[in-house]
């Protein structure tokens, strides 16, 4: 089958039974999911998912609940995740990494009929009053076990509307205002259409999986198109269980793909791989990246050093994926999202709400069928993302005269210093092309007089030593004066979310 006719069909979807039951049928005795030393068939995977809707009409769970899941990456996620699904109810995934107190504090606030938890959790948890099941525990597959008990049956899940909420989504943002983000089934169907269009998978793909699942970047870029398009996924619980590894991994199984954030990117190229070599790994495409600001010196450091082209994969939690930077297209260079899919209508505009020109910078705003349906329980909330039925998405960039789009950074970030705009992604760019540092990250610091001053916090490079005045030198060289940072402040580790993303509003509350 060709690409159109497989994209053709794929937009015909109205539900992830008929999804799960195809690709069963289409693809049968293909691997789909490997895990450790065990592979699973896509015939085997219906099974088990079939296996586990049986287990969750026994838990009382009926169509259009709420199902809530809060596991470790593993083939027992995906099962119960895809299961939740093609009984036409509610997944609700939360990252694993999320303290006890803050999921307990969303949990209450969405009152699922079930949590499925790993043993870890469902302890911290099991005084909440809450109907919490544990599914996982270390070093035992509890799910995929239990499951030998129930009867491999396609169960009906009935009509189900694909405009109705399948996906309910945690996003702990940058901002300090987390939110759960609900999309329609539809919604998933139509960009995985359009980013297998794109030229971003090909049929009999082999991708490596270890972002966290309960994010949307490892489903989104790896189990759903890979099930759609009869590909291979090689699951691991994390990317750094596997980092020495990790090229050997590449060989072993002959991977053409795996996504990972820009913190990944940055932990590869400072851990001595002795005996890579390219031609080890020819079976490699190229590496997606996304979920926080990629540096273009980032980027080209990675592609110079291991000859595999990094692709920006640009787009946010309430949008899905919206620019693919396709490392194959002819005259591609570094430092750009890409361009749109094909779905994706695109504005960028200025703080009038008026459409910037060509090469201007503005705020991108987003319009088509992958949005999402609305804030869960927050109405106003969500009516408030849009201007003239684009959602705005708080990010500052320009399209060239191309048709190439590029990132400039977040809105709120932006530092104004005695009332001039100061783009903080432009200092951290610079910062990290200095040999000693390893990651940077600016934000505005308080100033009674300039309204704010600029601070940088760095992160050094293993076994590397500069002093504050040579770095602000290194800066003024390369900035100017006016927007050099006033003050450095060398640290360990910068926050970040479960996901990679530098929490800069964390480093702001530190200052104020």
């Amino acid at each position: 089958m060709n690409t159109m006719k497989i994209i053709k069909k794929i937009e015909d979807y109205n539900n992830f039974s008929e999804i799960i039951n195809d690709a069963a049928a289409a693809f049968g005795d293909k691997v789909y999911i490997v895990e450790g030393e065990k592979e699973y068939t896509f015939k085997d995977f219906n099974s088990l998912v079939n296996k586990c809707c049986s287990m969750l009409l026994k838990d009382g769970v009926k169509k259009k609940d709420i199902v809530s899941i809060i596991l470790k990456n593993s083939l027992d996620y995906l099962i119960l995740y895809f299961a939740v699904l093609k009984l036409g109810c509610r997944i609700n995934p939360f990252p694993f990494h999320l303290g006890a107190e803050e999921i307990k504090e969303k949990l209450n606030f969405i009152q699922p009929a079930v949590i499925y938890a790993h043993s870890l959790h469902a302890n911290k948890l099991k005084d909440s009053g809450l109907n919490i099941v544990a599914i996982q525990q270390d070093n035992e597959k509890l799910l995929e076990n239990s499951l030998i008990n129930f009867p491999d049956k396609n169960i009906d899940s009935g009509e189900i509307d694909p405009g109705d909420t399948a996906f309910m989504y945690y996003s702990s943002g940058t901002t300090g205002s987390p939110k759960i983000i609900e999309y329609s089934t539809k919604s998933e169907i139509l960009t995985m259409a359009s980013l297998i269009g794109a030229g971003f998978i090909d049929k009999d793909s082999c991708h490596l999986c270890f972002l966290p699942l309960g994010h949307t970047a490892a489903i989104r870029y790896s189990a759903l198109p890979c099930l759609l398009t009869g590909s291979k996924v090689i699951l691991f619980e994390s990317f750094w269980k596997i980092r020495n590894g990790l090229w050997e991994i590449i060989s072993r199984y002959k991977v053409s793909f795996f996504e990972v954030v820009p913190s990944i990117l940055t932990a590869i190229l400072n851990t001595p791989y002795e005996d890579f070599e390219r031609s080890y790994i020819s079976s490699l495409k190229f590496i997606g990246c996304g979920s926080a600001y990629l540096s273009q010196h980032l980027q080209e450091n990675f592609e110079r050093k291991f000859n595999v082209p990094i692709a920006n994969m640009y787009g946010l939690s309430e949008t899905g994926p919206t620019h693919f930077d396709n490392p194959f297209i002819p005259g591609r260079h570094t430092g750009t999202i890409g361009r749109p899919l094909d779905i994706m209508d695109i504005k960028i505009f200025d703080d009038n709400g008026l459409e910037v020109k060509t090469g201007e910078q503005g705020e991108f705003a987003v319009r088509g069928p992958s949005l999402l349906r609305g804030y869960y329980k927050n109405e106003d909330g969500y009516s408030s993302c849009f201007r003239d039925g684009y959602f705005l998405t708080g990010d500052i960039g320009y399209k060239d005269k191309d048709g190439i789009y590029y990132y400039v950074d977040r809105k709120k970030d932006l530092i104004i210093k005695g009332g001039v705009n100061i783009v903080p992604s432009q200092i951290d760019e610079v910062l990290l092309s200095h040999k000693s540092i390893k990651e940077a990250a600016t934000i505005g610091r308080p100033d009674m007089f300039l309204g704010e001053t600029i601070k940088s916090f760095i992160v050094l490079k293993e076994g590397y030593k500069t002093e504050t005045e040579e770095i602000k030198q290194y800066c003024r060289d390369r900035l100017g004066d006016f927007k050099t940072p006033s003050y450095f402040e060398f640290i360990n580790d910068l926050p970040k979310g479960p996901s990679g993303k530098i929490l800069k509003r964390k480093l702001k509350e530190q200052e104020i």
